[in-house]
């Protein structure tokens, strides 16, 4: 493993307000948070959470501008919808620059979910000119029934520090595209980088009230969000507790919840597998945002013919791997996001060395400024550990052995999970049987965690309700209107 080296000093003009109808305004709260460079241990700027107040009233004025919203036709919606490409093509640079200060991840890989949340733009408004319903034939003579698509209202969105941009746009796009409007609760972690693109919404053409941005706690402006009857539908992404919190306090006003929760992905390596092909495409999705992504590879099972060779190999990959300054080209991953998330992942690690584990690789803490952690392998886990049962998210990859495909497929679904899986293979049938016995939402094939704009983005059980991404995940957005229209 190598260490690259910090040397930036970051200042930030203050972006410690809220963004209400398309204006800036600062909170009436004495509830902040500092926002703290995960990189460098230092303080870049404080947020000021929204007040109750402050959320209805953002509600109220989101509810007017979507009722003047839906008058307008879809395809001319996705026209100043368009217009938030060049922005974000202009401003890449300085986004990017504010993102990595602020969650930690390379710079290679904050221009990389910018230009994917353009891709992400350009595809959803080539939908606006889809077909919007159903024309069905009744048994009655002279009935016609129309099934009408229409823009389910107020919606708000809850979106997590891992992904802060990308994530944004799968809540906010679709929704101004189907005639919505959206509320958005940003992470804590990552407030600043959202009131940042909030700046280029303003600069848009999309109209005041659309689109607001209120930073505060999930225990309080996430719940209010959950329970205020004028929203319609709350879409999360974020933990598995925090999508069951979110679930519980909709049901009284039985509003649509759309989940994207955490996961827990197996990845089975077989004996036909690519060894070397495996190990890259295991180290990179591992790796990605310093194992800080729920559908990243998670527990690994290794045929016990391949075993050796594999865990060889990868070793070999882990300890090239260069840790440290986000911004340094050569460097692999960054940061983890806060002091508490770096002690959780030791703490599944130290755990499940002493239950028996064997440490390959890694195993600590990297002792500087920041929150990092080692590139860590750990072999021969106990499957009860907490480093197998549970999302470890950090750069972290358990193994355990298999002898059948079977037993291997069962224990890959023994979980609460749904997310994400992989296997590794060049059989054709093993590849079908995985992709067919496998009970997650995605199945990854030999590659790796990508999540096309154009796919389908859910999980199965704990992991999810509803999706993103696609035609499916835009019609998340609207409500089905059923017409009988009888010309006797």
């Amino acid at each position: 493993m190598i260490i690259s080296g910090m040397h930036r000093v970051w200042r930030c003009q203050t972006l410690n307000q809220l963004f209400i109808n398309n204006e800036f305004i600062e909170s009436k709260s004495t509830d902040t948070m500092d926002v703290i460079n995960p990189a460098t241990g230092e303080k870049i700027d404080t947020i000021t959470f929204a007040t109750e107040h402050e959320v209805n009233d953002a509600v109220a004025k989101s509810k007017h501008a979507q009722l003047e919203w839906e008058q307008i036709p879809e395809p001319a919606r996705s026209d100043h919808v368009k217009l938030l490409i060049p922005l974000l093509e202009k401003n890449k640079d300085e986004l990017a620059t504010l993102y990595v200060k602020e969650q930690g991840k390379t710079l290679a890989s904050a221009k990389g979910e910018i230009d994917k949340a353009i891709q992400f733009i350009d595809y959803m408004t080539s939908l606006s000119m889809n077909n919007k319903g159903e024309v069905l034939q009744n048994t009655r003579e002279n009935e016609t029934i129309l099934l009408t698509k229409k823009p389910i209202g107020v919606t708000a969105g809850i979106v997590p520090w891992n992904a802060p941009i990308m994530v944004l746009m799968r809540k906010v796009i679709p929704a101004i595209i189907t005639g919505c409007s959206v509320i958005i609760k940003p992470s804590e972690a990552t407030s600043l980088i959202t009131l940042k693109i909030a700046e280029l919404i303003r600069e848009s053409t999309i109209p005041a009230g659309l689109v607001q941005i209120l930073p505060g706690t999930g225990e309080t402006v996430g719940t209010q969000l959950a329970q205020h009857p004028d929203i319609q539908l709350i879409s999360l992404t974020g933990s598995m507790r925090a999508g069951k919190s979110v679930y519980a306090e909709s049901a009284n006003t039985v509003k649509k919840v759309n989940l994207e929760l955490g996961g827990n992905a197996p990845v089975l390596v077989t004996p036909n597998a690519n060894l070397d092909k495996a190990v890259d495409y295991i180290v990179t999705a591992r790796i990605n945002n310093a194992g800080q992504v729920c559908t990243c590879p998670e527990r690994i099972f290794v045929h016990e013919d391949v075993h050796e060779d594999f865990v060889n190999k990868l070793k070999a990959s882990m300890e090239q791997l260069t840790v440290g300054d986000p911004f340094d080209e050569q460097t692999d991953y960054g940061a983890i996001i806060n002091q508490q998330q770096l002690d959780s992942i030791d703490e599944k690690v130290q755990n499940a060395i002493k239950n028996g584990a064997t440490l390959i690789t890694g195993g600590h803490k990297i002792e500087r400024s920041g929150f990092f952690y080692e590139p860590t392998i750990l072999d021969n886990v106990n499957v009860e550990d907490d480093a197998f049962k549970n999302e470890i998210f950090g750069p972290v990859l358990p193994i355990v052995t298999y002898q059948g495909f079977d037993t291997a497929i069962a224990q890959a679904n023994d979980t609460n999970a749904g997310l994400s899986s992989f296997i590794f293979s060049e059989n054709l049938k093993e590849i079908m049987l995985a992709t067919e016995k496998l009970k997650f939402g995605e199945v990854y094939a030999n590659c790796e965690a990508e999540e096309v704009v154009n796919g389908f983005h859910a999980g199965w059980r704990e992991s999810g309700i509803g999706g993103a991404d696609g035609v499916h995940g835009l019609e998340e957005y609207y409500n089905t209107t059923v017409s009988y229209i009888r010309y006797d």
